[in-house]
């Protein structure tokens, strides 16, 4: 009888609770076991979608967000903080998604049995370009001229060098303009022969070395780089907060593009960096630079397994950037 009322009593206790896991403990787990399996710059950016979907969660566990849930922040995010449509799909809830997902498999514990974000997306309006992505000749002209005429500030030199050559530098490279605002003085150097510059920080967090072209050399790029001091080409760190979320390089990415709006009068069409970006690529098209070699040279990602295979030489892709045609601005 004792052992039937205790088999009883084992049955009817109350199974314990598991402790309260927060959006933010979520993702925290997530960015600790991903340190060193994502880009720093991945890890950022979901880090920013996880605060806004904190702050709607509130201390609600993450493990009862259902779909439903999802979907009233991404329309929050929308109608209540300003985000587009487009940028909430393609950024917050790709971030999520891909978070939650690990949540379901072995390595995030299976603390999920789903992914509730799995196929959630919000309409987008369809948007008609007003222009093309890339500068057009007289905008050309009108940068690189700006950038030409900078003068070097005495009390503020690495703003006024990122001013004068970042440009430059991005249209001989298409280079995104936070990856050369990070390029130390070790990262330019002399390589065979050919002068080079090593960019460490990037997007998808993968190095490449890019070729200097010799209009570069011809300006003075490389006396420039002889004469800075040891350690970051265009900012101080003196200038900058050193826990902001918001790194240094790409404060003055940003302080580039609104110097160049700016001072140029840009089109609001054409963003002021990135245009580099669309513009190398073309004017290389132009001069029969092949796609693998541009992509190399940009950092874009291959588009098939084959041509994973295929790492463009050094000698390549300096042979490349000779082909490519010198700006006249003159």
């Amino acid at each position: 009888m004792a052992l039937t009322a205790e088999r009883e009593l084992i049955q009817v206790a109350p199974v314990s609770q598991p402790a309260l896991l927060t959006v933010d403990d979520l993702f925290e787990r997530w960015a600790a076991y991903n340190a060193d399996k994502r880009a720093r710059n991945t890890i950022k950016r979901y880090r920013a979608s996880f605060r806004s979907l904190a702050a709607f969660a509130r201390r609600r566990d993450a493990r009862s967000l259902n779909a439903d849930d999802l979907f009233a922040w991404a329309e929050r995010r929308r109608d209540f903080e300003g985000v587009s449509p487009r940028a909430i799909n393609k950024n917050d809830l790709v971030a999520v998604s891909s978070v939650l997902q690990w949540a379901t498999g072995r390595s995030g514990g299976r603390i999920l049995p789903d992914n509730p974000a799995r196929g959630l997306s919000l309409d987008e309006p369809r948007v008609v370009a007003q222009r093309e992505r890339t500068f057009r000749e007289h905008e050309i002209t009108a940068i690189l001229r700006a950038a030409s005429a900078v003068v070097q500030e005495h009390d503020n030199i690495t703003r006024s060098a990122a001013r004068r050559w970042c440009p430059w530098l991005a249209a001989y490279s298409g280079a995104r303009i936070a990856e050369l605002t990070s390029l130390v003085r070790q990262d330019v150097r002399i390589d065979g022969g050919a002068p080079v510059m090593d960019i460490r920080i990037t997007k998808t967090g993968e190095p490449r070395t890019v070729p200097l072209h010799n209009h570069l050399i011809e300006q003075g790029f490389l006396r420039f780089v002889e004469a800075s001091e040891v350690g970051p080409l265009f900012f101080d760190f003196k200038r900058h907060k050193a826990n902001a979320e918001t790194s240094p390089a790409e404060q003055q990415a940003k302080a580039v593009a609104k110097w160049v709006r700016a001072t140029v009068k840009l089109d609001p069409g054409v963003d002021p960096n990135h245009g580099w970006r669309h513009t190398f690529k073309t004017r290389a098209l132009g001069a029969g630079i092949e796609e693998r070699l541009r992509d190399a040279i940009t950092g874009h990602r291959v588009a098939s397994v084959g041509r994973r295979y295929e790492t463009p030489s050094l000698s390549m892709l300096s042979d490349a950037m000779n082909r490519f045609p010198a700006y006249n601005i003159h």
